[in-house]
């Protein structure tokens, strides 16, 4: 099975940009960089999550460093190609990386259309290099002033000529952090002004209605993780109804807590109820691990070869990106 799905080929549609760097690179980027690392934070420890976190807050201890780089144009390329020589071993043909830009603004002291643009000429460089098709989501931080990022990034976006390899914006973050109620109205006057996509992170901490929330409040066209739908046939209705599809990330699923140890994986509720969804990979690097190895758990999952063999089929209908096929 694992030679099987190592030659298949794959579309990526939920991965995090540091995430998906080498934990060497990472290590050797914030050495060099002279990063000032938290305290008790080990670096040959805490980069790594290969066991299950007793809640997302520890799962995301690894974020405290990624956010402290890259602190030049020039290491940025190396992170960016570091992620696409990932994709490219794992025979991924078409990529949609997710970056919140602002601190990458934040670190190099630039503003955020220049960070911005950096990550597109950057990106535009490996896609051609690697030969993967790639386009950005912009990822917002829930809480109070994820309103003003977002508009602050949109002009950013208008500023540099909406450039088509931005394709979609993503809203990620601890579920129960409160953000200002017109956030919603801004992803949706996003969508609707500049046509880019929206997907949310929700449902990840056990709350079906935050997926309800994602759909109506937000006009989300995928959600990511999605674990809690199976808690409520309404919600797997709205899903399916709406062909709403969902970011399955199997090993991240289990690492995140998001599913016990002992439970079954919702994905094998969706498949029951025609939930669309997808297999993701979400932070490859930090699991020590791959899509492939995401792959081969959906099928310790379920059993189901037919779904995986129609895979790229399902990444190639509702990906963000254009002229798939």
């Amino acid at each position: 099975m694992q030679k099987l799905i190592k030659k298949m080929q794959k579309g990526e549609l939920h991965v995090h940009l540091n995430g998906l760097a080498s934990t060497s690179l990472v290590q050797k980027l914030l050495i060099e960089e002279k990063a000032e690392i938290p305290a008790g934070f080990n670096l040959n420890v805490d980069l790594l999550r290969t066991s299950p976190s007793t809640d997302l807050e520890t799962y995301l201890k690894p974020w405290q460093v990624l956010r402290l780089i890259p602190r030049s144009k020039a290491a940025l390329g190396l992170v960016i190609d570091s992620a696409f020589e990932n994709l490219q071993s794992q025979n991924v043909t078409f990529v949609e990386l997710r970056n919140s830009v602002i601190y990458i603004a934040l670190l190099n002291n630039i503003t955020i259309s220049t960070a911005l643009s950096w990550l597109i000429h950057e990106i535009d460089r490996a896609s051609d290099k690697y030969s993967i098709k790639a386009g950005l989501i912009i990822t917002i931080s829930r809480g109070d002033y994820a309103p003003d990022h977002l508009r602050s990034l949109m002009e950013a976006y208008v500023q540099l000529g909406r450039p088509d390899r931005v394709i979609g914006l993503d809203l990620a973050g601890n579920e129960d952090t409160t953000s200002p109620v017109e956030l919603g109205q801004l992803f949706r006057k996003a969508k609707e002004e500049q046509g880019l996509k929206i997907t949310i992170h929700a449902g990840e901490t056990g709350n079906p209605e935050n997926i309800r929330d994602a759909i109506i409040n937000f006009d989300a066209d995928r959600i990511g993780h999605g674990t809690a739908a199976y808690k409520s046939l309404a919600v797997m209705d709205m899903l399916r109804d709406r062909d709403i599809c969902v970011e399955v990330c199997p090993i991240s699923n289990r690492l995140t807590g998001a599913v016990g140890a002992h439970e079954s994986h919702p994905v094998s509720e969706f498949i029951k109820m025609g939930v669309p969804f997808v297999i993701c990979s979400d932070n490859p690097s930090i699991h020590d691990s791959n899509i492939n190895e995401d792959y081969l758990e959906f099928y310790r999952e379920t059993h189901n070869i037919d779904i995986l063999e129609s895979m790229l089929n399902r990444q190639i209908k509702y990906t963000f990106l254009r002229g798939i096929n």
